[in-house]
């Protein structure tokens, strides 16, 4: 009996400690919008791709993020990461940008094949073209994911 709980034990916490799925596939919405992929490459490191952009710019966002475990269903979880994009603004025009990303966010994956993330990513532009008179080097963006997990 006590091997039997032991082993009981072992299975249960091998379960818990690993990532509670490898793939998942959803939309992200805020800054930036679009389809949005997350895949588990360890126990908690996890790469996060989102194809999008918002209002005047398209972009590819890379995100490297380790999570932690905060309770049974929830996780933290930060990381740096890159981004590339265009962007055409009307009257100032087009052009390119590239940089890098943070990310700190939180994701809930509940007892369905869905999984909940918001976090707030700043980003830092080392290559681009000023919009008007300001070169938008630095700013905040947030986004909100819905994934199917599988």
């Amino acid at each position: 009996m006590k091997k039997l709980f032991i082993i009981c034990l072992l299975i249960l916490f091998s379960i818990v400690s690993k990532a509670q799925y490898a793939n998942s596939w959803g939309i992200g919405f805020g800054n930036p919008s679009g389809i949005s992929y997350k895949t588990f490459i360890s126990n908690n490191k996890a790469l996060d791709i989102t194809l999008g952009g918002f209002k005047h710019y398209f972009s590819l966002n890379g995100m490297y993020e380790i999570h932690t475990p905060l309770g049974k269903k929830f996780q933290w979880y930060y990381g740096p990461g890159a981004h590339i994009g265009s962007w055409n603004w009307g009257k100032y025009g087009t052009g390119i940008f590239m940089g890098i990303d943070g990310a700190l966010g939180i994701e809930f994956n509940p007892s369905i094949p869905f999984a909940f993330s918001l976090d707030l990513r700043p980003a830092l532009n080392l290559v681009g073209k000023d919009w008007g008179n300001e070169f938008h080097w630095f700013w905040w963006q947030s986004q909100f994911a819905v994934r199917y997990v599988f």
